[in-house]
């Protein structure tokens, strides 16, 4: 019983990085129909920030928001150009523009930060096992899960119960009528993909202490993002949650009884499920007037 008990932690911690990413992904891919494939990259980058912002001995808990901030930076250079030029195109143009940019932002980044594999140096506060019924269980990731826990109640407030949150989901409903009430719906837009870059950066920092950073992980990333968002169900915040707890939940356990068919089994759940429900666990419900 213990040793399922530690493994229902390992898989809540997993489930916290991958609901980060999704929402993060959702925000711009649900809510402002944009399909952005850099949003791996973004993970990617906001661990390189972290380590080598405590590996320059800066203090340990600032690099979680220079993270997030860089990685904001980053979304807000994209913003303005290229994808504000792209945000009225198809989805295949967006998506050509997008992919092209990660394989750019892959290169660069194993430019400047190396094709090594590195770790987040944890503090001494977060270093070590604590035992849970009996068995040693690690403390970063018990940080993890309510880190996480927290960010997550403070987006969904954001989104669900904020004038700004709703001011987004109107503009995807309908732009025309957001700006005859004189609200700057391009600059909504710009406040959106923010966001969900600093998100991206501030999971990629959160993941470096227990994943580690290295070339490729920017691509693994999307893609179980791209599946937490799509199963989750577009624009749904409960239903981005609820995927990133089933992906987590059934990759930890296959990996742990199944470890030869792991990727075989979390796919092909997925995709079970998606067959089951096509528009994702939980489907938003739209008032058109």
């Amino acid at each position: 019983m213990s040793y399922y008990l530690v493994q229902t932690l390992n898989a809540l911690s997993f489930s916290v990085l991958l609901m980060l990413t999704g929402l993060g992904l959702s925000l711009v891919l649900s809510l402002m129909n944009f399909v952005n494939l850099t949003h791996g990259s973004f993970f990617l980058l906001g661990g390189y920030v972290a380590i080598h912002w405590i590996g320059a001995g800066a203090p340990w808990w600032m690099a979680f928001p220079a993270a997030f901030v860089i990685a904001g930076a980053v979304g807000l250079v994209l913003d303005r150009f290229p994808f504000g030029r792209f945000y009225p195109r198809t989805h295949l143009m967006q998506v050509l523009l997008t992919y092209g940019l990660s394989v750019i932002f892959a290169d660069l980044m194993r430019w400047g930060f190396g094709a090594d594999t590195v770790s987040l140096p944890t503090p001494e506060l977060l270093r070590g096992v604590v035992f849970v019924a009996g068995l040693p269980f690690p403390i970063y990731r018990l940080f993890i899960i309510a880190t996480g826990g927290v960010l997550a109640l403070g987006l969904w407030y954001a989104i669900d119960r904020t004038l700004w949150g709703a001011a987004i989901r109107a503009c995807v409903i309908d732009r025309g009528i957001v700006e005859t009430l004189g609200l700057n719906t391009r600059r909504i837009f710009t406040v959106g993909v923010v966001l969900a870059a600093g998100l991206g950066g501030l999971g990629g920092a959160l993941g470096s202490g227990m994943l580690s950073a290295y070339p490729g992980l920017d691509e693994e990333v999307l893609l179980l993002a791209l599946l937490v968002v799509v199963v989750g169900g577009l624009g749904s915040f409960g239903g981005t949650v609820l995927s990133a707890l089933l992906l987590g939940f059934v990759t930890t356990f296959s990996r742990v009884w199944l470890p030869e068919f792991a990727n075989f089994l979390s796919l092909g759940i997925m995709a079970a499920v998606l067959v089951m429900w096509p528009s994702g666990l939980v489907v938003r419900k739209m008032r058109q007037v």
